[in-house]
């Protein structure tokens, strides 16, 4: 194990808090091209497994057969903003599995605040695969359901690990979560373009679907050429760079997401050489700065990272 990177939060140049970063950098075949901490540090997929959770409709055909296009894919592999652009794909989701927003189990609210609810498209993913299957749909966050052992088949696949190897437990927002080594993350997401092709084509070409303008997701694959990311919670960023060959993990040891834009962008910096300025959409997430209540911009985060 490597030293591990930091990403330090300064209140007025004072340093405030420091947040450890673990990243590595794989080849699709796993090969570790570079890293810092512990590469093997098991973490959370948490949201990072979406595209993952939705193979199970595309691979069927049920993607196609309930008239569904990449708009909605990208929705289901993302974790949205909730906002109006966001809510319309999900709601054309539903209409076509002949389902209304009632049937969502990702939030307790209202059926409204269900579809705004940033998980609204992953729930809406194994709502589908239970429609084209003739699956009961008002257990499919059961963990014995077969919409989420579908899910689970998918990960222990293109993990090459065994299903019953891979520890599980309840996500944020009641379906199945999954924990795997970074490295064997980062490996997943150098594959993605091979392994989840459709999702990979919905994601890069509606990134705004995926996140929302100014979130670190959406605007690397705008930024970056071939680039696949999608974060998880804890401070997870998952990375896919096509044209490289190369799947990125990132774990903020602390769990702390405000640190993770800052951290990937620095790993970035390094992999892809980037001297001076980083891509455009990318410059504010490099050095984030937050403002107090009262509207002053007192905080910035750095991150000081160096691969191995």
């Amino acid at each position: 194990m490597s030293e591990t990177g930091v990403v330090t939060t300064y209140r007025n140049g004072f340093p405030e808090s420091r947040h450890r970063v673990h990243a590595v950098a794989v080849r699709r075949d796993g090969t570790v091209v570079a890293c810092c901490g512990d590469p093997e540090r098991v973490t959370t997929l948490r949201s990072s497994a979406k595209p993952f959770q939705a193979q199970p409709l595309v691979a069927s055909g049920g993607l196609d057969a309930l008239g569904m296009d990449d708009r909605i894919l990208a929705v289901m592999c993302a974790s949205h903003a909730g906002q109006d652009i966001h809510v319309a794909e999900i709601q054309r989701g539903l209409a076509a599995c002949g389902l209304g927003p009632e049937a969502l189990q990702n939030e307790r609210s209202s059926p409204e605040d269900r579809m705004r609810h940033n998980c609204s498209g992953n729930h809406l993913g194994f709502l589908a695969n239970s429609v084209h299957h003739g699956w009961d749909t008002a257990t499919y966050r059961n963990p014995e359901h077969p919409s989420q052992r579908a899910a689970l088949g998918v990960i222990a696949e293109l993990s090459g690990l065994e299903a019953d190897a891979i520890p599980t437990m309840t996500d944020g927002c009641g379906v199945v979560a999954f924990a795997l080594p970074l490295r064997t993350i980062a490996g997943m997401y150098a594959r993605v373009p091979e392994t989840l092709p459709r999702q990979y084509a919905a994601m890069t070409a509606h990134p705004e679907l995926v996140r929302a303008d100014g979130d670190f997701d959406t605007e690397v694959m705008r930024a970056v050429a071939g680039c696949v990311a999608k974060g998880g919670a804890e401070g997870l960023s998952s990375i896919g760079l096509a044209d490289e060959g190369i799947g990125i993990a990132i774990r903020i040891d602390d769990g702390n997401s405000r640190a993770s834009a800052p951290a990937a962008v620095a790993v970035l910096r390094q992999l892809l050489g980037w001297n001076g300025d980083v891509p455009s959409g990318l410059g504010a997430l490099a050095e984030p700065v937050f403002e107090n209540c009262v509207g002053d911009p007192v905080v910035r985060l750095r991150a000081d990272i160096a691969l191995a």
